[in-house]
């Protein structure tokens, strides 16, 4: 049974304790923690991390549409072809989306299994983004042999009789337009991967610590 001391002193402690403040039983009454400010900032920053990954799978999946529907070439076609099979433009993509839903719905729910998995889903989508990575890697420097053949193609052409250069000029032009267009679709493609690889591992970082906290929170309330 507690002492008449001990229960004047929690009922002082409740009394002069202010709404909102929580001090841990574990530890001494110095050590005052404000509910309010445990989470403060957590669903802006995920939310801000989602949008990233959201807005990446966007633009690396409609650019995946353009190469899906680029004209067919015997020398320009091998070069992203790889990129094409593995389906990185739209798997890997999708991957980052719901890496983004799950980190925006976690801000909200700031919980262990929520944080848990934002950590695994960011791990993940870090390991997509490097692959992608080095697949665009080698599809842009594929592309940019396959151009330099289109560009040998043109002085072959111009020891040619007049008439089978005239009309062979225009599949070189196109070559090397389509050259020209797909590597800048793969370049853009290129910077947004490397954008979500900072934002996925970033985001592991960040999911990691708070798994962390919220664990030790969660067992210093046991």
């Amino acid at each position: 049974m507690p002492s008449p001391l001990k229960l004047m002193t929690n009922r002082a402690l409740d009394a002069f304790t202010p709404k909102g403040v929580v001090i841990s039983k574990r530890e001494k009454p110095g050590h005052v923690y404000q509910k309010d400010d445990l989470p403060k900032g957590l669903p802006k920053e995920a939310t801000v991390l989602g949008i990233i990954q959201i807005l990446c799978f966007l633009v690396i999946s409609s650019l995946g549409v353009i190469l899906v529907s680029a004209p067919n070439s015997s020398q320009l076609s091998p070069a992203i072809s790889s990129i094409l099979m593995t389906g990185y433009p739209f798997l890997g993509a999708l991957c980052f989306a719901i890496t983004g839903t799950v980190s925006i719905i976690s801000g909200k729910k700031s919980n262990k299994p929520f944080a848990i998995n934002s950590l695994i889903f960011s791990a993940v989508s870090s390991v997509a983004a490097g692959v992608g990575l080095i697949l665009l890697a080698g599809s842009l420097v594929a592309l940019r042999t396959a151009s330099q053949q289109c560009d040998s193609g043109r002085d072959y052409l111009s020891s040619l009789p007049y008439s089978t250069y005239y009309y062979s000029i225009y599949d070189v032009k196109d070559c090397l337009l389509t050259s020209v267009d797909l590597t800048g679709v793969l370049l853009v493609m290129l910077n947004f991967t490397v954008l979500e690889l900072l934002a996925a591992a970033y985001a592991s970082v960040f999911w990691w610590k708070r798994s962390t906290v919220t664990a030790l929170r969660s067992s210093s309330h046991e």
